[in-house]
């Protein structure tokens, strides 16, 4: 049985001091091992959606058609329009610039993600864009035709100023007026008002991303896959592809899986490594060498898997390919974390 590990953010980008690096002086027995007995190599792909529709034979048409995956992962059938993902988000002043927090930073329940794209519906349905709040933290666009647009995904914004990463492309004027006037009618919301009251971010903004049409014919390169993120088992429910939730941890995953290539996506580490919070980041490494890296090791060890560690990154994604008899190669010492972080990151 072999285990593919899709992993963003295992190596996340250095910091000005060490003390704010968060892989400068971290242990993490299991995985150091099997970085250092592992067979490395290099894989394209700048980001996890990239990876994975790149994985799945999903081209790219204007960005990677990570919406209308995502939109079948979560109970809803694309058809034939062109989808964007909508996520709600809070734009906060930070130096002058406005800065990102995606969902996962503050509680949003589905009946107010609701009321904020009804309104929003309201206002844009005669100019044919309507949006969809499946999950209270996922939300979509569907438009009519394809526009002229490209975009960044909302992990690459988290965290961030936005500026530099708004829409691109012969329309980006047009949308970028649209985001202004999404603003403007969440900003005053009774939703958000009473969020506010709360002590709660209000939800002001959206963050378009991932646009396209279905995509027909994809390959199936795993023959199991198991995640939480909505773009892998879109992905694997289009290409007809046995998938599920990730299990707790790796002993439940080997009590279930049957022989074949599996694909799992750990990806806590990826929204803690957004903002810049180490010891948040190596918090979740922590659960990570418990839960899976360790128990992994062993299953490695008395020959129950092979296994692959996939780790995307802005500069490219390292591979680290291991069998049995890899951990045998006692004369590739044990390495601190960081000398394994790609350059440019």
């Amino acid at each position: 049985m072999h285990c593919h590990l899709l992993i963003p953010s295992l190596f996340p980008p250095g910091a000005v001091t060490r003390q704010n690096d968060p892989l400068h002086g971290i242990g993490a027995p299991a995985l150091q091992t099997l970085l250092a007995r592992a067979s490395c190599g290099q894989e394209p792909g700048d980001e996890m959606e990239s990876w994975l529709c790149e994985a799945f034979g999903a081209a790219r048409q204007q960005d990677y058609p990570v919406a209308p995956l995502s939109l079948m992962a979560d109970g809803l059938a694309p058809g034939a329009y062109y989808w964007l993902r909508a996520d709600p988000v809070h734009l906060g002043v930070e130096r002058d610039q406005l800065v990102l927090s995606d969902a996962s930073t503050f509680p949003l329940v589905q009946d107010e993600a609701n009321a904020l794209s009804t309104t929003l519906n309201q206002h844009f349905g005669t100019e044919g864009l309507h949006f969809v709040a499946p999950r209270a933290r996922s939300w979509y666009l569907r438009l009519v035709r394809p526009p002229a647009l490209a975009t960044s995904g909302l992990y690459q914004a988290a965290g961030r100023a936005i500026r530099p990463l708004l829409p691109t492309g012969d329309e980006r004027m047009r949308w970028r007026a649209l985001l202004n006037e999404v603003q403007m009618l969440l900003f005053e919301h009774p939703v958000n008002v009473a969020r506010e009251k709360r002590g709660i971010a209000p939800v002001n903004s959206i963050w378009l991303s991932g646009g396209g049409i279905l995509p027909q014919d994809l390959r199936r390169p795993f023959d199991q896959v198991w995640a939480d993120d909505a773009l892998a088992r879109g992905l694997a429910q289009a290409a007809r592809i046995p998938h599920g939730n990730l299990p707790e941890n790796a002993p439940a995953w080997l009590k279930q899986a049957a022989p074949g290539k599996h694909l799992l996506v750990l990806d806590a580490l990826r929204a803690v490594a957004c903002y810049g919070d180490p010891e948040a980041w190596r918090k979740q490494l922590a659960r990570l060498e418990e839960e899976w890296f360790a128990p992994l090791k062993q299953a490695l060890q008395h020959g129950t898997i092979t296994l692959t560690l996939h780790a995307p990154t802005s500069a490219g994604t390292p591979v680290f390919s291991l069998a049995r008899g890899s951990l045998w190669k006692l004369w590739r010492p044990v390495r601190p974390l960081t000398r394994y972080r790609p350059q440019g990151i």
